[in-house]
């Protein structure tokens, strides 16, 4: 019988310590704009080449808030109005006469029945201007109080020019010494609501103002060494510049703007061997997706040979978060096959196991399980290092034992599912590679390789068990139903595979799977629906098959792979099997048709083991 190995790929489940550090040497990121060739020219804005450009702005925003209808977000603004005024009134000397702070006041008032009030608009607007003139803070306060007036209008985003960010970022950028962390804040949160649309985000990339928040990340730390005492809020400014950061890094103008050889992707890669943490997981990040493609990843390991720095990083375990940015870096690093065995030496794999011993974060251990299974998809070589002994001692118990120990151990002492999962899913891809390279390797290769593995591990197939016995992805019970047909094509594979069918859930599974009945004497919705192929159920009534093409599709492939898994067991382990075992097994490669129903296949293998 022949494997059915079409199966679909399965996206792995892909988000903190800030120590501060400093590094004279590090070059703040250029204020140019670079094309995907990597040249270079001067930055121009619609506000340098215009000076009108900031009243237009302010006139679109008033012309907006003219036609404000919601009330209570109105009232608000004009009560923070007020008071942004009256302190500028109080630091800065501005004339204010009594006449308009008592029009703003009514204005406050009739906010609650809307304003149409248009000549105190125009007095707003040009007490804002004065405050960009006297580049004062209280500027921040009046523009926040007008962008809270119209939030939550998705029209008045969708009709605000481009330029309205870059006004908001180049503010920022000249202002900084004046901004307090809360102000920057602010603008920051502001800039990543422009960000979530398309069209803010090509400005973004094409006007060069990545540099912009490159430059306020660094500008933070020279910051938090004059104020200690903002440490926190400026770890939180330039984590929430980091996530901006990360998101316009995957869109496709980013990665069609700046190539490799960018000044800005230079200064990204030198970010990576930074000691400050948040500048080495900005980097990673942005870097991370910009590795999309074959060439760019090639070009990061052979020429640049970024996986060392990455490597590094990992070695170091200076801060957890840093570690999992750049295991997901490292892990789009990984994807051409090319790169496999460049990434994928005994040094990485013992780094990578060195994580499944402590007690880290769920999501970190899951990064470096699924690096690890990116790094043995297709490459034999990467399998063998993984089966090396943990000592070349043969005195030592540590010889006794592998890589691939060290995450068995891992999968029997995380309660988190994903891990397990993922896990299981490096056991599969392991039986693949030895299936799919035993061609190419010498005469004999192969027996040694499938030897070390079922000797030296003899739990290799429970995480595969657990993989067709979970309900919540059916691809990955495929996968899993796939792997274990394979590991039972050889004769030690076969014993491990028998081992855990001893689990009545897993031997349930393969009975479900095959029959189509549900193992507790009455058909399940699921069970059902792998039974229902237009045929008359065993009780002789006729059934509606309410499966999507798909679903049968996959059901039906799922059923060839438990009847080749069944075969190869009868072939390698039917002499050394009991009776009742062996009769089981030869009533289920009958399919859905077995003389015996799955009831009474459970009935037999649940008084065969109380035998035993």
């Amino acid at each position: 019988m022949a494997l059915n190995d079409d199966i679909c790929a399965v996206s792995p489940a892909s988000e903190k310590e800030h120590p501060p550090g400093s590094s004279p040497s590090l070059s703040r990121v250029e204020g140019s704009r670079t094309d995907i060739n990597g040249t270079t020219s001067p930055s121009t804005s619609p506000v340098d080449e215009d000076p009108h450009v900031y009243q237009d702005y302010l006139t679109h925003a008033f012309g907006r808030l003219e036609i404000q209808q919601h009330l209570p977000m109105a009232q608000q603004m004009f009560a923070a109005l007020r008071a942004a005024f009256q302190h500028a009134v109080e630091t800065h000397h501005l004339e204010i006469g009594s006449r308009w702070q008592e029009r703003l006041r009514q204005a406050d008032e009739d906010s609650r029945r809307g304003t149409r009030d248009l000549e105190i608009l125009m007095w707003i607007r040009t007490v804002l201007e004065q405050l960009h003139y006297l580049e004062s803070a209280d500027l921040i306060d009046a523009m926040n109080a007008l962008a809270d007036g119209s939030r939550d209008a998705t029209a008045d985003l969708a009709q605000c020019p481009e330029y309205s960010l870059q006004i908001i970022l180049q503010f920022m950028q000249e202002q900084k010494q004046a901004l307090d962390p809360s102000d920057m804040l602010q603008l920051i949160s502001t800039a990543n609501a422009f960000l979530q649309q398309q069209r803010f985000q090509v400005h973004f990339v094409e006007q060069g103002l990545v540099t912009h928040l490159l430059d306020a990340i660094i500008d933070s730390y020279t910051y938090e060494n004059e104020r200690p005492e903002a440490q926190e809020e400026l770890s939180f400014l330039r984590s929430s510049i980091t996530r901006l950061l990360s998101d316009v890094s995957a869109t496709a103008v980013f990665a069609n703007k700046y190539s490799v050889g960018s000044p800005v992707v230079a200064s990204l890669i030198h970010w990576l061997s930074d000691p400050r943490d948040q500048m080495r997981i900005c980097s990673c990040l942005m870097l991370g997706n910009l590795a999309r493609s074959d060439a760019v990843c090639l070009n990061m390991v052979r020429r640049l040979r970024l996986h060392e720095r990455l490597l590094e990083i990992m070695r170091e375990q200076t801060g957890m978060q840093v570690v999992y940015a750049a295991l997901s870096f490292l892990r789009n690093l990984a994807l051409p096959a090319e790169n496999k065995a460049m990434i994928g030496t005994l040094q990485l794999i013992e780094v990578i196991s060195s994580l499944w011993s402590l007690n880290l974060n769920p999501q970190v251990q899951h990064a470096s399980v699924s690096l690890l299974r990116q790094i043995l998809n297709g490459c034999i070589g990467n399998v063998r290092w993984l089966l090396e002994s943990l000592s070349p001692d043969p005195d030592s118990p540590a010889h006794e034992k592998t890589y691939l120990s060290l995450l068995l151990l891992l999968f029997g002492r995380t309660d988190d599912v994903s891990t397990k999962v993922e896990i299981g899913r490096t056991v599969a891809t392991i039986c693949r590679c030895i299936a799919t390279s035993s061609q190419g390797l010498p005469q004999g290769s192969t027996s040694a390789i499938l030897h070390r593995l079922y000797a030296m591990h003899v739990d290799i197939a429970r995480p595969l068990a657990m993989m067709t016995t979970q309900s919540r992805f059916p691809i990955i019970r495929s996968e899993g139903w796939f792997a274990l047909a394979l590991m039972a094509r050889s004769k030690e594979g076969s014993a491990a595979v028998s081992e855990v069918l001893h689990q009545m859930e897993v031997f349930g599974a393969l009975v479900t799977t095959i029959t189509g009945q549900s193992t507790n004497g009455h058909s399940s919705p699921s069970a059902q629906q792998r039974s229902n192929t237009g045929n008359t159920s065993r009780s002789g009534s006729n059934s509606i098959d309410t499966r999507s093409e798909q679903e049968r599709e996959m059901q039906a492939k799922d059923r060839e792979n438990a009847l080749v898994l069944v075969n190869e067991l009868l072939k390698n382990t039917g002499d050394e099997v009991s009776v009742i075992r062996r009769s089981i097994l030869q009533d289920l490669m009958h399919g859905p048709q077995s003389p015996a129903g799955a009831q009474e296949l459970m009935t037999r293998a649940e008084s065969e083991d109380r035998a035993e």
